[in-house]
């Protein structure tokens, strides 16, 4: 049988899952030729990395995978199992690759100054990756309104402490017999209900029975601790915690997400969804209601003023991060994203007979249609980089640190003919905008060198390179103007001093809701000792700050070349106005002491024998400004502009990306991998199964 030849388009999270799903079975290889094309010289999209000085990991920003990804774990677990690394390699198995993290935090401007919320999750049972059965909507339900319980609980505990009035604490009696009354009445139906002891004809009235009763709760709510909780922060959280989560299930309840879908609200704001259901304007400003902003980086433009999500997608996120995670509530990776997820995507991949054009960058994706004839990719224009000395041999694409291969920070250039050149000249194989010119093109055609083709490119590289699609199709025109994506920053350090000598001393944290735009920080000190430090120098912290960068709606066009060093320098410069600033709030001990709000350069490893700001030279930051790099915002009433995998309009071409119609929206790997799954279901029409699909996803 002649195979079909499948060309993959980009080496993301998406692209890659289509890859791995299209070669992982013998039948599957007798019947598909997939071959990977590739800019430059690594795999991974927005989530490549690179092994740079000292062996030390180079993000594009911060990745984790957060607890309920099942997909993505579920791929993964396969990637380790098939990979069969031998056992005294290092992360040779998938529970060595991934580490679980229970501790999520958040800062909030109260009463004039930074406060902070430290979240801790508690652990369970479940294997990520491993789950067979999916919560039913009353199970949801009773799980809100029992964390409801228990936060009620909490503020019971505390309701007598207030501002301290003349040196000490003021006792102030309220009644909370009937928040307790209405929350429990609330919860023993949610409770008939998920045991499966409520007739089907009864549910209905069941959910009306709790929507009344929670309604009543928040009216009682702030009729009762309102003039307590603006004065004392620890009430604020009981508070403003009690109000997000019961407004939240107003809101689920009164518009029947769980049976209407989560879909249906997207056409509004997230905040505004809340708001229209009782949330208080406290809560709404707190950094309970801003954290899905912040950790999906949803502002129009990249501007921390301009903060929109569209409501459906952000309650999904929100539930399924807080309600539905397996074991811990998120993962990092124990060596950098590129070693723990694409290096062994890429060996699995290999092993399964699909081919990697690295140096290979898409210049054109052409189509044709005529009268009564469906559009179909007719050639792609595929401009080849670079010469390898050994072409026969391929491209190897890694070097070891530490015994495990990882991607580097740049090409491998004693392979490649002009490989001094690109050292000499500092090219940037990977950028939209380099001046480099490719050496060769390559024309592949249709029933000549491809059969189907797998678009896995970001929406932001579209308008350059798909114009005939655009000229054909009113729908990727809509496509284009429509699904917005954003530009990033992100900066690393290394330090001489642990978190605690530096001022930190609850635990290794994720943090977001911080000042803008570098809003989000963790504590990545644990991936240390995969890195290639030599002793009696190596830190002791290594820490990942990252957000928006403010920037144009639409990616330059590539002849800008200079425009990524004029971006890079803007994010080196709200670096140092962050450590010059607002590090003490994080690290009160890593300031100047003579100067308590500027960060101590002298902490920073490694030393290039400067003074001042000059040490931070030593360090990585990085603005992702390439149309491929902005990352994709779910925005209120763009949902149908996205398009489905496998319904592009194109007879032969589909799309993967979280940038497509994939149910999920929000720019994750989660979302990625679905809609790998889903490009696969389209391109085979063979069945996969993708957890969550028969609830969260459809």
């Amino acid at each position: 049988m002649t195979k079909k030849r499948v060309a993959v388009l980009g080496g993301g999270a998406a692209a890659m899952t289509t890859a791995y799903y299209l070669s992982r079975t013998p039948e599957l290889r007798a019947e598909y030729d997939v071959t990977v094309f590739q800019l430059g010289w690594r795999l991974g999209g927005k989530g490549a990395s690179g092994r740079g000085p000292h062996g030390r990991i180079q993000e594009h920003g911060l990745h984790i995978f957060w607890g309920f990804y099942e997909n993505a774990f579920a791929l993964m677990r396969d990637a380790y199992r098939e990979m069969a690394r031998p056992k005294t390699m290092p992360l040779a198995t998938f529970d060595e690759a991934f580490r679980g993290r229970d501790l999520l935090a958040m800062q909030d401007f109260f009463q004039g100054r930074w406060e902070r919320w430290m979240v801790p999750f508690a652990t369970n049972a479940l294997l990520p990756g491993e789950s067979t059965r999916e919560p039913t909507t009353w199970e949801i339900i009773e799980a809100v309104l029992r964390v409801a319980q228990q936060l009620l609980g909490k503020v019971k505990a505390h309701v007598s402490l207030v501002t301290p009035v003349g040196g000490s604490l003021v006792a102030q009696g309220v009644d909370m017999a009937e928040g307790e009354r209405l929350l429990a009445e609330a919860h023993s139906q949610a409770l008939l209900a998920a045991q499966g002891q409520a007739l089907a004809v009864s549910l209905e009235g069941i959910a009306d029975a709790i929507l009344a009763a929670i309604r009543t709760f928040l009216r009682w709510l702030w009729n009762q601790v309102a003039y307590l909780i603006e004065s004392n922060f620890l009430l604020y959280q009981l508070g403003v915690g009690l109000d997000f989560l019961i407004a939240n299930l107003v809101g689920i309840l009164a518009d029947k997400v769980l049976t209407n879908g989560f879909n249906a609200l997207d056409g509004q704001d997230y905040r505004a969804w809340l708001a229209r259901h009782g949330a208080n304007p406290l809560t709404l400003r707190s950094a309970l209601a801003r954290v899905i902003y912040d950790a999906a980086m949803s502002m129009v433009d990249g501007d921390p003023d301009r903060q929109l999500i569209a409501a459906g997608s952000a309650l999904r996120a929100v539930m399924r991060i807080c309600l539905t995670y397996q074991g811990h509530v998120a993962y990092e990776f124990t060596a950098s994203m590129g070693d723990v997820i694409f290096a062994p995507l890429y060996e699995v991949c290999r092993k399964n007979g699909v081919r990697f054009e690295f140096f290979h960058r898409v210049e054109e994706v052409i189509a044709e249609g005529g009268p009564g004839k469906k559009p179909r990719v007719t050639r792609l224009r595929i401009g080849r980089q670079v010469d390898l000395k050994e072409p026969a041999a391929g491209y190897d694409p890694f070097v070891s640190v530490k015994n495990l291969p990882c991607w580097p920070d740049k090409p491998n250039y004693d392979q490649i003919v002009q490989g001094e050149q690109l050292l000499r000249e500092n090219i940037d194989l990977e950028s939209f905008y380099t001046p480099w010119k490719n050496v060769a093109e390559r024309v592949l055609e249709v029933g000549k060198d491809f059969d189907e083709v797998v678009f896995g490119i970001p929406v932001g590289s579209v308008r350059f390179l798909c114009p005939t699609l655009l000229e054909l199709s009113p729908a990727w025109r809509k496509m284009v103007q429509e699904v917005a994506s954003i530009e990033t920053q992100a900066f690393q350090l290394w330090l001489s001093k642990d978190q605690r000598a530096l001022g930190w001393t609850v635990g290794s944290p994720m943090l977001t809701a911080y000042v803008e735009p570098l809003d989000t920080w963790a504590d990545m000190t644990s991936l240390l000792p995969r890195e290639g430090w030599a002793q009696p120098n190596a830190p002791l912290t290594v820490a990942y700050f990252c957000g928006p960068l403010p920037g144009p709606t639409v990616a330059p066009p590539p002849t800008e070349h200079g425009y990524p060093a004029l971006r890079k320098e803007l994010a080196r410069q709200n670096a140092l106005n962050f450590l010059r600033n607002d590090i003490g709030v994080l690290w009160p001990k890593a300031t100047q002491p003579n100067n308590p709000p500027v960060f101590d350069w002298t902490l920073l490893v490694p030393s290039n024998e400067g003074s001042g700001e000059a040490r931070f030279d030593t360090q990585y930051w990085r603005a992702n400004v390439d149309p491929g790099e902005r990352y994709t915002l779910a925005l209120p009433g763009t949902r149908e502009a996205r398009i489905q995998p496998g319904a592009t309009g194109f007879e032969n071409l589909t799309l993967c990306g979280d940038w497509v119609d994939n149910s999920f929206y929000i720019g994750a790997a989660e979302g990625a991998v679905i809609s790998g799954m889903q490009a696969f279901r389209a391109l085979t029409g063979k069945p996969l199964r993708i957890a969550g699909e028969a609830f969260w996803y459809r």
